[in-house]
C-alpha cells in the first residue's frame, strides 16, 4: 500500500509538472529561442507614415496587429547579420486624441509587444531622446568610430543660385538618385561601418527668412530622420555643415568678407542645429566646417596663414554657439578642420593653439585624404598631368603605358601623412578623423586586374595607416555610375564595390589603435 502510495504521488507530480511546463509556454520571460526588439516604442506624428521595428533573432519572428488594425498593419521587410526588419505602416488620423496600437513579435514560446503611437490629427511628435551618457572623451570616442562610411553627395546636394532661399527637402536626390532609408543604413551598418558622416547644407537651399537665418523645419525634420537611422542601428553620427554654396567655405576665406556678419550667422545656423539636437548623447557629434578655402565661390581666397587664422575664429563661434545651447551640447565631441583640410596645410600653422573649448578633452581634428589626386579622382588629363589608373609599390605592370601613379606616393607616402597627424594631435590630445578618402573605380572590375588591386591595395593602405595612427579613416560614397569612389547600390541596399568593402575590413582587422 505505501508503495502504491508513492508511486501515485511520484506520477501526480510528474503530470503537474508537465502542465506547469505547458503553461509557462506563454510566459513573456521564457527565452529559449531568445530574441530582441530593438525599438519597443515607436511614435508617429499625426499624418502618419512608415516606421521599422528591429528585433535581433536566431531564426525569423512573426509580427501582427493585435490592437489598433484599423489604422496601423505591419509587414515583414528583410533581415541582415541576425536583425530581422518589420515595416509598420500608421494611417493619418483623423482624431482629437492620440491612439496606440499594438504589435505582437512571436518567436517560438517567447513573444514581446511593441506600443504604437499616432498623435492626434495634424499633431507633429518631436522625438524625446532619453538622457545618456555624454563621459567619453573624443579620445574614447574615435576608438569606437573606425571604419566610417560618408552619406556623399545626398543630404548637402542642392544650387548655389539657392544660398539663402528654401528650395524644399527635394535637394536630396539632385546630386544623387535615391532617398535615404533605414535599409540603406541597415546595410551599412551589417558591412561593419560603426560611424556615419552626413554632410548637410543648409544655408544653401534650406532658409525661410535669410535675415534671421531660419533653418525650415521640414528639413531640420528630415535631417534628423536619417540621423534617427543610424542611431537606431548604434552607429556614431557626424553632422556638419558643407560647402553649402560657398558661403562660409569660400566667401568667408576672402579679403572683403564682412567677418562680424558671417560670424553672427554662423552662430545663428549653429544654434539652431544644436538645439534640435541638444537631447542626443555621446553617438552625434558635430563638425563646424567642411574643407574650409576650397569652395568655389567670388573672389580670391587668402593666404594660407592668415586663412588659417580666419578659420579658427569661425571655428571658435562654432564652438561657443553650440556650448551655450547646454544640455548634451555642453560635453559633446565637436570636430574643427584646418585650411583645406589638408594635413600639410594643418600641420605647418600650428592650428589648434588657436582654438578653445569651455569642455575638457571634447575636440577632435578633421583632415581629408585623396593623394596622389591624379590617381583617386582626377577625370581627364590636364596640361600638369595624366589621370592614373595603377597605384602601389605591387601595382607597377599595367597594360596602359603612363597610366602609373608617380612612386613617392605610394604605401610609404600613405603611413608618412598619417604619422604627421599623430605626432602633431593624436600625441598632444586631439584624435583625427579622416572625414573623406578615396579613389574612384574607374574601370568595370575584372576589366584590368592590375587597376583593380590598385583600388583594393589603396584603400587598404589608407585604412591600416589611418587607425595604426590614431586616425578615424571614413570612406567617401556618392551613389553614382563610374568612374565612381561607390560602395553601396543605395536603391537596392546592397553592395556595389565589394572590392572597396573586403579591402576596408582587411585593413580593419590587419590595423591596431594606438595607445595613448
Amino acid at each position: 500500500m505505501k508503495k502504491f502510495k508513492y508511486l501515485y504521488l511520484l506520477l501526480l507530480g510528474i503530470v503537474c509538472g508537465l502542465a506547469f511546463s505547458a503553461c509557462s509556454y506563454e510566459d513573456d520571460d521564457y527565452d529559449e529561442p531568445s530574441f530582441k526588439v530593438l525599438n519597443p516604442e515607436l511614435s508617429f506624428d499625426g499624418t502618419g507614415g512608415v516606421q521599422t521595428i528591429n528585433v535581433q533573432a536566431d531564426a525569423q519572428p512573426t509580427a501582427s496587429v493585435i490592437e489598433g488594425a484599423d489604422w496601423c498593419s505591419v509587414t515583414y521587410k528583410d533581415q541582415a547579420a541576425g536583425t530581422y526588419n518589420f515595416d509598420v505602416t500608421v494611417a493619418a488620423s483623423q482624431e482629437d486624441e492620440a491612439t496606440t496600437a499594438t504589435v505582437r513579435i512571436i518567436q517560438g514560446y517567447s513573444r514581446k509587444d511593441v506600443t504604437i503611437t499616432r498623435a492626434k490629427k495634424g499633431a507633429v511628435v518631436t522625438p524625446d531622446v532619453p538622457p545618456a551618457d555624454m563621459n567619453k572623451t573624443a579620445m574614447e570616442v574615435a576608438q569606437l568610430m573606425y571604419p566610417g562610411w560618408n552619406l556623399g553627395n545626398t543630404l548637402e546636394g542642392g544650387d548655389s543660385k539657392n544660398l539663402w532661399k528654401n528650395a524644399g527637402i527635394e535637394t536630396e536626390t539632385v546630386w544623387q538618385n535615391a532617398k535615404t532609408t533605414q535599409a540603406l543604413i541597415d546595410a551599412v551598418k551589417a558591412a561593419g561601418f560603426k560611424s556615419v558622416r552626413i554632410p548637410c547644407s543648409w544655408v544653401m537651399g534650406h532658409i525661410t527668412d535669410a535675415e534671421k537665418c531660419t533653418i525650415d523645419p521640414a528639413w531640420m525634420k528630415r535631417v534628423k530622420e536619417v540621423v534617427d537611422y543610424c542611431i537606431k542601428d548604434g552607429l556614431y553620427v557626424i553632422i556638419n555643415q558643407h560647402w553649402d554654396g560657398g558661403w562660409i567655405e569660400h566667401n568667408g576665406m576672402t579679403a572683403n568678407a564682412d567677418i562680424k556678419t558671417t560670424k553672427a550667422q554662423l552662430t545663428k545656423i549653429w544654434t539652431q542645429i544644436a538645439d534640435n539636437f541638444k537631447k542626443y548623447d555621446e553617438h552625434l557629434l558635430f563638425a563646424g566646417m567642411n574643407e574650409p578655402g576650397v569652395g568655389a565661390g567670388e573672389g580670391d581666397i587668402i593666404g594660407v596663414a592668415d586663412m588659417s587664422n580666419r578659420i579658427a575664429e569661425y571655428e571658435q563661434t562654432f564652438i561657443e554657439a553650440v556650448r551655450a545651447t547646454g544640455g548634451n551640447n555642453a560635453k559633446r565631441v565637436l570636430i574643427v578642420q584646418g585650411p583645406n583640410t589638408d594635413i600639410d596645410k594643418f600641420v605647418a600653422n600650428n592650428y589648434m593653439s588657436k582654438i578653445k573649448d569651455s569642455a575638457t578633452d571634447r575636440l577632435m581634428v578633421e583632415v581629408h585624404f585623396y593623394d596622389p589626386y591624379n590617381f583617386t579622382d582626377l577625370s581627364e588629363d590636364k596640361d600638369w598631368g595624366k589621370y592614373c589608373l595603377y597605384w602601389g609599390k605591387n601595382n607597377t605592370n599595367g597594360s596602359e603605358a603612363g597610366r602609373t601613379a608617380d612612386a613617392k606616393y605610394n604605401e610609404d607616402y600613405v603611413e608618412a601623412q598619417m604619422k604627421k597627424m599623430k605626432t602633431n594631435f593624436f600625441d598632444k590630445g586631439y584624435p583625427v578623423v579622416i572625414g573623406e578618402f578615396g579613389a574612384n573605380q574607374r574601370l568595370a572590375i575584372g576589366k584590368d586586374a592590375v587597376h583593380d588591386a590598385s583600388v583594393k591595395d589603396y584603400y587598404k593602405a589608407v585604412v591600416t595607416s589611418a587607425i595604426n595612427n590614431g586616425c578615424v579613416p571614413m570612406a567617401w560614397d556618392t551613389n553614382s555610375g563610374l568612374p565612381s569612389m561607390t560602395i553601396f547600390n543605395r536603391a537596392g541596399a546592397s553592395v556595389s564595390n565589394a572590392n572597396m568593402l573586403e579591402s576596408i575590413k582587411a585593413a580593419v582587422a590587419a590595423a591596431k589603435w594606438p595607445a595613448k
